[in-house]
């Protein structure tokens, strides 16, 4: 198969598109893309405001149009919110439907060595995986099921993922369409695996031998490794399985500012009040772990004690298809059972700016400013919002992903959204049914080649095995 143009690729593919279409060969000059919008900046919003997009990053913010004959210009009311940053998933396994489990659990282990679970899930998913012909086809389905929901860096994928394969080179598709915060961001060169952040299922033998967590703990003294995010403490408060791993994670040297804890359901509030001691943050999926335990971490002990908390969905069986919808269930766990602890903004916060501080990348991503990276998506305002200026994160917790996310973009490159914007711009397309919804991705993004072919292939496979396809979303009523 041809290698494929990707979005890390320094050239626009804007250009390269304009190229095509006139027959020319040669190296494309690349062209600044001006985008105007309601700009959600740390500051607050600009209004009616404009980025200049150039090989990658925003140049600029301003407030009228800049003037630069050439660029390309897409112009629309939409808000601009910088791209949702996922510090856990388990993106391989989410190709399968929902999983639910008949009963809680005291913990991970639990479930894990279910024979039910391994029947259902981990066999068929590993056996996937195995397999080089389907790994890049689980790659492509499972990075599109995070982009839609405003996804533009993700963590998990990769074939060491699975026991026994922590040093096996990960293959090139996971240069992927979102960035691959442990395999492929761009950040550092065109080289895969050479990232700075490394992901980990656990402490405990079965999980990390004492030469792997010896290497992770002299990278980290290195300055060579910027976030070890690790499981930890997924249990309930009373199992004492659960209850040892901090106290283990310490005595590795792995307890710090470099490290997120995955979780923490288990963690008392004393715990928690060390964990912020050592500068480590915490991981919180909600979802999943009131799925799989009735319980999930004690977010507020950890909000007074001042810890740093992320929110990510887990994976798809137990927990959200993306971050848009498990920051809407965060909301209603706030809401519902948290007496409104978090505000609609800092839930936002929490899947954005917040884990690119903890991951040490908020000077690339993570943010709307002039010189980071050019990953953001535009959400079209609910025709109900009063004020959406005024209050742009109710039109996430608000909306649906289908009617309401108009266009994603990742290093400056728009990668799937409303078709008209997208060929409006002039990128080649293939059509996309979200929720009954016409989307469209770039086609010349995708990383192992059209998606209606990856997903045939997928889901004749799983057929066989006597799986199924789980949808790309489950379409939930706003």
């Amino acid at each position: 198969m041809p290698r494929l143009l990707r979005p890390r690729l320094f050239i626009s593919l804007l250009s390269a598109a304009l190229l095509v279409q006139a027959g020319q060969t040669q190296s494309p000059e690349p062209r600044h893309l001006l985008l105007s919008g309601n700009l959600v900046t740390p500051d607050g919003v600009i209004p009616h405001g404009w980025l200049d997009i150039f090989n990658g990053h925003i140049l600029h913010l301003e407030r009228e149009k800049p003037n630069l004959p050439g660029a390309q210009v897409l112009e629309t009311n939409d808000l601009v919110f910088a791209g949702f940053i996922d510090l856990h998933n388990h993106p391989t396994f989410n190709i399968f439907p929902r999983w639910t489990p008949p009963h809680k659990f005291p913990n991970r282990y639990a479930w894990r060595d279910w024979s039910a679970y391994q029947q259902q899930l981990e066999s068929k998913g590993y056996a996937l995986i195995a397999d080089p012909a389907n790994f890049c086809d689980i790659d492509e389905y499972a990075e599109v099921k995070a982009l839609i929901g405003g996804t533009t860096s993700i963590i998990g994928l990769g074939s060491n993922h699975m026991p026994g394969e922590d040093n096996k080179p990960s293959p090139d598709c996971l240069r992927g369409l979102v960035r691959n915060l442990d395999h492929y961001t761009g950040f550092y060169g065109s080289e895969v695996d050479h990232e700075r952040i490394a992901n980990s299922i656990g402490i405990l033998p079965r999980d990390m031998d004492s030469a792997t967590a010896a290497r992770r703990a002299k990278e980290i003294a290195d300055g060579t490794l910027d976030l070890l995010t690790i499981h930890i403490a997924e249990g309930l408060p009373t199992d004492s399985e659960s209850a040892q791993e901090l106290d283990m994670l310490e005595a590795h040297g792995l307890l710090g500012s470099h490290t997120a804890l995955i979780h923490s359901v288990g963690l008392s509030p004393s715990q928690l009040a060390r964990v912020h001691r050592t500068g480590a943050s915490i991981v919180w999926s909600p979802r999943s772990n009131f799925e799989l335990y009735g319980a999930t971490a004690n977010v507020a002990a950890a909000f007074r004690e001042g810890v740093t908390i992320s929110l990510a969905p887990d994976w798809s069986p137990t927990g959200s298809d993306n971050m848009w919808e498990e920051i809407q269930y965060a909301r209603d766990v706030s809401n519902h059972q948290l007496n409104g602890l978090f505000s609609n903004r800092q839930l936002v916060e929490m899947a954005s700016s917040v884990p690119s501080q903890v991951a040490h990348i908020d000077d690339k991503v993570g943010t709307i400013a002039a010189g980071m990276y050019a990953d953001f998506f535009l959400v079209k305002p609910s025709a109900n919002a009063a004020n959406p200026v005024a209050n742009p994160y109710d039109t996430i917790l608000n909306g649906n992903i289908a009617g309401s996310v108009d266009l994603v973009v990742i290093n400056g490159i728009p990668v799937y959204g409303d078709p008209a914007m997208l060929k409006s711009l002039h990128l080649p397309t293939e059509p996309l049914q979200v929720c009954g919804t016409e989307k469209a991705l770039n086609s010349a993004a995708l990383p192992n080649g059209p998606f209606a072919q990856v997903e045939t292939r997928l889901r004749t496979k799983m057929k066989a095995m006597g799986a199924e396809l789980g949808p790309l979303d489950s379409c939930p009523t706003p």
